[in-house]
């Protein structure tokens, strides 16, 4: 192993035909950029996504009506039905509960309101909320404070507005104390805060304005209705056990068939990013399926290229055999060239194909994908990769030459 000799063979060998080792050389080259490349781009895409999901609590879920889907105690399909504060308590005793706030939105899902402080007018989304949202949703208060269960037991005419709110109606002062008016109501500014998501979903959050949940209803002539509740469970408990448990409270008290998958709608932040996780999964797999398959293709050229060294040697190895030289001598000399063309290449492979990475990262950022990039271990696998395929690379060409019989191997010309 450590014969220098042995080495300036094996470099005078690779060396000697240089366009031919650097062919060989290039398909190993090309396969590992390829695995590389795949792998990391794989990467920033989920790495976009959580990001998208990094300013949602993973174990929530929120949870609406709908129009029935099935007869039931009297009642014709298609009927429509309004949740309520009785609701609210009802899911309040759910075990394994942890925050709960029933949500009102003037104007339905997404609504804009115009609203108004002085001469300045900007039209935003009204939300009615319970305290906990804040943790739901993990809201970050930029100054002032987030509105509490005083504010909620008192009905009062308080709000919290988000960061584009802020900078439209309050770009040169200070927002805390001053009264906007909302629908001809006016209401106390007590904080100001900014979203914890990103993208087009935190711009819609900053232009938000949030106030308490009974005032909403008692303002804005709500009287017991709810439009939606979100819920969370505690630590170690499946968000997925809650929501199945509150829809069927839901319906229980709305009279709603058990069986109806359309009345209670949902949508189950760990379920989605479950479906995230296997489609991140399966893109890796698939990533190194190819990326090994092309580097696969491109040790197998060098095992070619092997043969036809060995055979343009023939007449060497015979002579060494006939000198005295042992099989596992001749072999270990063939494998460790294909060694060290393939590692040589492999080297080079991976860091072009982190040194790609590198450049374009910058250049494709996006909502959905960030920072493509490879782990350590990753590039040590695929190192590892790179020298058993090497060994393997060289194995069938070695035995190839150790079948030679050295006076057949005198006689080839």
């Amino acid at each position: 192993m450590f014969d220098i000799d042995r080495w300036a063979e094996i470099y005078q060998t690779l060396s000697k035909n240089k366009l031919r080792s650097a062919l060989t050389a290039f398909g190993v080259i090309w396969g590992i950029i390829m695995l590389i490349v795949m792998l990391g781009a794989g990467s920033g895409l989920q790495n976009g996504v959580e990001s998208d999901f990094s300013g949602r609590v993973a174990n929530s879920v929120f949870l609406w009506s709908n129009t029935t889907s099935i007869p039931y105690k009297g009642f014709k399909k298609n009927r429509w039905f309004s949740l309520n504060n009785e609701d609210t308590k009802a899911l309040k005793e759910i075990p394994g509960l942890d925050l709960i706030s029933p949500g009102l939105q003037l104007g339905g899902w997404r609504g804009a309101n115009n609203v108004t402080y002085k001469n300045k007018t900007g039209a935003f989304e009204i939300n009615g909320y319970a305290p906990d949202v804040q943790f739901i949703k993990l809201l970050k208060m930029q100054t002032g404070r987030f509105l509490n269960d005083r504010d909620l037991n008192e009905y009062r005419k308080v709000c919290v507005i988000g960061k584009i709110t802020t900078a439209i109606l309050f770009p040169d002062e200070d927002p805390i104390g001053k009264y906007i008016q909302i629908s001809g109501v006016y209401f106390k500014v007590v904080g100001t805060f900014h979203s914890g998501l990103n993208g087009d979903d935190s711009e819609d959050e900053d232009r938000s304005i949030y106030i308490p949940f009974t005032t909403f209803q008692r303002a804005f002539n709500q009287g017991s209705s709810v439009h939606w509740f979100t819920l969370t469970s505690k630590k170690g408990l499946s968000i997925s056990v809650i929501e199945e448990e509150a829809k069927q409270i839901l319906k229980k008290r709305h009279d709603i068939h058990p069986d109806d998958p359309r009345a209670i709608g949902g949508w189950n932040m760990s379920k989605e990013v479950e479906k995230f996780n296997m489609i991140f999964t399966g893109i890796q797999a698939l990533s190194w399926f190819v990326g090994i398959l092309t580097l696969l293709a491109g040790v197998i050229g060098i095992s070619n290229i092997m043969l036809i060294i060995i055979r343009e040697r023939t007449q060497e190895i015979g002579v060494r055999r006939a000198l005295g030289a042992t099989p596992s001598s001749i072999v270990i000399q063939i494998v460790l060239e294909s060694m060290i063309l393939t590692t040589f290449s492999g080297i080079i492979g991976i860091i072009c194909g982190v040194w790609l990475l590198e450049l374009a990262g910058p250049y494709i950022q996006h909502d959905y994908f960030s920072n493509p990039e490879v782990q350590f271990s990753t590039v040590f696998i695929a190192f590892g990769i790179l020298i058993v395929s090497g060994v393997f690379a060289g194995i069938i060409p070695s035995l190839r030459a150790v079948n030679i019989k050295p006076i057949e191997a005198l006689r080839t010309e």
